[in-house]
């Protein structure tokens, strides 16, 4: 090999052969009466498979999703265990969510039975003033309660 003339390239290499390369003509876009239709699959409704995975799963709940995935096979249904592990995952998901939910109380914060509301504060304060003192208004209620007893 002749090592007398070396070559040095200013630009990449990989440059030259993008110049060099076809240019493919697209293909003209299909319309609406060109399209083929598509066929819905003729064997089961929508979910079945679903269906089937969670009743099986809940069926045998012991067994693992490849030994579901090869039940299922035998019944007709074609599936994996990526997609029976995918839809246990949800289950579990569904689960987590309502089980989150529930403990939440409805309603807003706990409150205890004996605090009292600003609602009430105000009408005490009220009541108060109308009976000229708290000392007037605590032999008020004082009396109130030996006549409700």
């Amino acid at each position: 090999m002749d090592t007398r003339f070396r070559f040095t390239y200013t630009i990449p290499f990989n440059s030259f052969t993008t110049l060099a390369r076809r240019i493919m003509p697209r293909r003209p876009r299909t319309t609406e009466a060109d399209a083929k239709p598509v066929e819905a699959a003729p064997e089961a409704a929508r979910g079945a498979k679903t269906a089937a995975i969670r009743a099986a799963l809940k069926a045998n709940p012991t067994k693992t999703v490849k030994e579901i995935a090869e039940l299922l096979k035998e019944q007709g249904f074609e599936t994996t265990a990526n997609y029976v592990g995918g839809v246990k995952s949800a289950m579990k998901a569904k689960k987590r969510k309502k089980v989150a939910s529930a403990a939440v109380p409805e309603g807003g914060p706990v409150v205890p039975k004996d605090a009292v509301s600003v609602g009430l504060l105000v009408k005490a304060k009220k009541l108060v003033q109308e009976l000229g003192g708290v000392k007037e208004a605590k032999t008020a209620l004082n009396a109130l309660a030996q006549l409700l007893d």
